[in-house]
């Protein structure tokens, strides 16, 4: 099967919203979609890209560059290939990565619309119709975290994540908030990495009472020394993995240091990496729940496909009419008591609209 192009377009949309997360905050909405041509068959992805979106679509053209003309039988060959020429020359972390996890989720796509198969039907013989979903973000800088909470659940989801981060004593704030108003919904509070091992296990004994589903990159994500620590005795469950790479996870998986690992499909290496990322985790005992935040109906759409094969106790949706979702592929995804339903057609099984790509295109 011929890779006969890989394309990148690099699209953002600007936020109306004010984003402020304790380590950083978005100004806008933005992504590179990537168009292979495979055997004939076109398939889409995303790689993510949270800084430079014209940086990561040059890399993705470097790696259709070196698969144009070439002849692979599955994605992962196709992976395999390009992950050589990255590890040799020390680039398998960051825009790297993202860019060949953009054209790695292209090939799925392709594939699966070769074979009249659903990503979720090419991974397991026995997959889920609808995947449980949880909210993410709430963020206290766009407006009342009441008013968010009455939107979360007038939509039906039963799960909410709220950005912390601002020290322990704000935090603690904020989730007193949010837990009055969410009574015994599923909660999972974000911390983005910014406290320390001291204060990250001076917020878990705070935090302990708002029975917390699992408190989210409480240290900074490279820290896994700072993992171990708060690891022992821990009374609140930690979760981590969305700005982890395909050879970040093994420490963390073999040594328990997460309860719940959250790989982002479009960062960590793609499709075969986020399954085997789960079923590691499923063999440890440690959940499985895929980050997708503020990417594009493409990432969430491979992520319920790698759930509804292998399992998750939720994949994040974001509830706040964020454009590279529900305008670049409308009428997904839908809601039901909690649930998002899983594309059934072959492939990521969504369509993109070209007119939002063209009007949103960069350059």
């Amino acid at each position: 099967m011929t890779i006969e192009s890989v394309e990148a377009f690099p699209v953002r949309v600007k936020m109306k919203d004010r984003l402020l997360a304790g380590t950083f905050r978005y100004e806008d909405y933005q992504s590179v979609l990537v168009r292979t041509v495979w055997n004939g068959v076109p398939g889409w992805g995303e790689a993510m890209t949270r800084f430079s979106a014209e940086a990561t679509a040059g890399l993705v053209r470097w790696v259709g560059h070196h698969l144009e003309g070439r002849d692979f039988p599955r994605p992962e060959a196709a992976w395999e290939d390009v992950y050589r020429q990255f590890r040799v020359r020390g680039q398998t972390r960051g825009i790297a990565m993202e860019a060949l996890s953009g054209v790695e989720m292209s090939l799925w796509d392709a594939w699966g619309r070769t074979e009249g198969k659903s990503i979720a039907k090419l991974l397991s013989a026995r997959s889920s119709a609808s995947v449980p979903a949880y909210a993410g973000s709430i963020f206290e800088s766009r407006g009342p975290i009441a008013e968010q909470i009455e939107w979360i659940k007038s939509l039906g989801l039963k799960g909410v994540k709220l950005k912390v981060g601002f020290g322990v004593a704000t935090d603690t704030r904020l989730l007193a908030q949010a837990r009055r108003r969410w009574g015994d919904g599923m909660m999972v509070a974000d911390a983005n990495g910014a406290y320390d091992t001291k204060s990250a296990s001076k917020a878990m004994e705070k935090f302990e009472r708002f029975r917390l589903a699992w408190l989210e990159e409480p240290v900074p994500s490279d820290d896994f020394d700072g993992y171990a620590a708060i690891a022992k005795g821990r009374k609140v469950k930690v979760g981590a993995g969305e700005t982890w790479y395909a050879g970040d996870f093994a420490r963390p998986i073999s040594g328990g240091l997460v309860d719940v690992v959250e790989p982002s499909v479009s960062r960590c290496g793609g499709i075969a990496c986020e399954a085997r990322v789960a079923r590691e985790a499923s063999k440890r005992g440690i959940d499985f729940s895929p980050m997708v935040g503020a990417n594009s109906a493409l990432s969430l759409a491979a992520s319920l496909q790698v759930a509804a094969a292998l399992g998750s106790i939720g994949v994040e949706y974001d509830a706040f009419d964020n454009p590279l979702v529900q305008q670049l592929a409308p009428g997904f995804p839908e809601l039901s008591a909690g649930k998002i339903a899983v594309p059934s057609g072959p492939g990521l099984g969504v369509e993109v609209d070209p007119k939002f790509i063209k009007a949103n295109l960069l350059g």
